[in-house]
């Protein structure tokens, strides 16, 4: 009885990587491949042409990492400088304030106060309703490391916490799967590529199981429904990630 010969097949092992692990296996890759020109040869596109593909991500990363540095270095300035104005108007404005404007509620109404036990100060729920139509929801990432499940972390883009803006009642989560690379900007193009309905969010949080379609791309969008119309009011950017 003949042996049975085993067939190889070839693996790239990539799915569960970081970005700039990937980056590296690609560019090990293409530098074998450049340094034994003989082995495979007439690799199209040429292994230079590669090379030089992955230096310009490698800039891209590089640039979107001092971008990173900056916008944290702006949120902790906007956090300073807030708390720095509201130290003015706490410590300096309220006392003269308060002496000038002595008992008339009026002119504590009219310029702005607060009166402790009587007037709260806070917005009203009708002009914070009308805030949230200037939010929209945020997916800040996408965990691919079980196989055949996205998990989706979804904040508001402007308080950066899990919970909706007032006069929004929920969060809903639209995929479209296909092939990587494509460009959908809004819900509308997303919905007319085939995109569907997947679920919705739980305090921030989505999981969509995948059945098949590995290699391929899930492009998602997280949509506000507003709580008075119950229609989509305001729609995330798009983002997408790998079926592992």
């Amino acid at each position: 009885m003949g042996k049975l010969k085993k067939k190889l097949v070839l693996t790239f092992n990539y799915y569960g990587l970081s970005v700039s692990k990937v980056t590296r296996k690609q560019m090990d890759l293409a530098d074998a491949h450049e340094n034994n020109p003989t082995v495979v040869s007439g690799l199209s596109p040429a292994p230079s042409a590669v090379i030089n593909q992955i230096n310009a991500l490698n800039d891209l990363v590089m640039q979107r990492d001092v971008l990173k540095a900056q916008l944290k270095g702006l949120t902790t300035q906007i956090h300073e400088d807030s708390e720095a104005i509201t130290d003015i108007i706490m410590d300096q404005w309220r006392p003269q304030a308060q002496t000038a404007i002595g008992d008339d509620e009026s002119k504590a109404v009219l310029l702005g106060w607060g009166v402790k036990g009587i007037i709260t100060g806070h917005t009203p729920v009708t002009v914070a309703e009308a805030k949230a139509e200037a939010t929209n929801p945020l997916i800040t990432g996408i965990n691919i490391n079980v196989h055949g499940q996205h998990t989706l972390d979804i904040v508001n883009n402007i308080s950066g916490k899990r919970a909706v803006p007032p006069g929004v009642s929920r969060t809903d989560i639209y995929g479209y799967t296909g092939t990587a690379g494509v460009a959908i900007d809004s819900f509308a193009e997303l919905i007319s590529l085939g995109g569907v309905y997947l679920g919705q969010a739980n305090r921030g949080k989505f999981i969509n199981h995948i059945s098949g379609n590995t290699g391929k791309t899930v492009y998602y969008i997280a949509v506000y429904i507003d709580k008075k119309t119950k229609k989509p009011m305001a729609q995330s950017p798009v983002i997408n990630a790998i079926i592992n």
